[in-house]
């Protein structure tokens, strides 16, 4: 009890503003309107960031889903060449997540479900074109990856539509675990963004920074979710 009460204490000591004693110094509103400012730019660069890693990490999983089907995996190596590749990547990579055998299978039936449709491309870029990202202020959390722009990708295989990047990888594998069709998948995909996307990207994108160790300890994360919630709400 008593180390939870000093790292408590230790934790708002930190957290506390510190003022200079060694020089004259005079605070006045131009400098706390300033100072609020760079914070706010500082926290979108960390959001901008993170929201690159999760989208390349989101195409990652769809070309590994793409290898798998195209490269008749359990065909050419056998039934449990999944499990193994899963030990594999756990082993070159022990402090990441995501390589567990389950998530290898759901990449392989993410992308399964959506090539297996030759309307699927045409279907996602219609979406693409009628979303107002503007308007769903999805630019807010660093959404600098616009619907015009693709992705590094080998001519031959599915593209990656854009709007995939903005939906939380769990959110895609409930998706095409619950739908039956394309279209009824595509629906839910744009919903995803329309009605929860932004908020929900932000959680993950919060949670991606404080697991990178980009930001130190969790009272910086309610305060950078605080200032995103403070900012979202001048704005609207």
């Amino acid at each position: 009890m008593k180390n939870q009460e000093e790292m408590g204490k230790h934790m708002s000591e930190e957290t506390k503003p510190r003022m200079v004693k060694s020089h004259d110094i005079n605070l006045d509103s131009d400098y706390v309107n300033w100072i609020h400012d760079v914070k706010q730019r500082y926290i979108s660069t960390q959001i901008k960031a993170a929201v690159k890693v999760n989208t390349e990490r989101l195409y990652f999983n769809w070309q590994l889903g793409r290898d798998l089907v195209e490269r008749k995996a359990e065909e050419k190596w056998g039934k449990g060449i999944v499990e193994q590749l899963s030990l594999d990547l756990q082993n070159e990579f022990p402090d990441a997540a995501g390589f567990s055998a389950r998530n290898l299978w759901n990449m392989k039936k993410w992308y399964l479900f959506y090539s297996s449709s030759d309307t699927f491309l045409e279907l996602a870029h219609t979406i693409e074109n009628n979303l107002d990202l503007n308007s769903l202020k999805l630019q807010q959390v660093g959404a600098e990856i616009g619907v015009d722009q693709k992705l590094h990708q080998a001519g031959a295989e599915i593209e990656f539509p854009a709007i995939f990047g903005f939906v939380p990888w769990r959110h895609h594998v409930e998706i095409v675990t619950k739908c039956k069709t394309i279209e009824e998948a595509l629906f839910y995909v744009r919903k995803t963004i329309e009605e929860v996307g932004a908020e929900v990207h932000l959680l993950i994108v919060l949670k991606l920074i404080y697991i990178n160790h980009q930001v130190m300890h969790l009272p910086i994360l309610r305060k950078s979710f605080l200032l995103y919630k403070e900012n979202s709400h001048r704005k609207s």
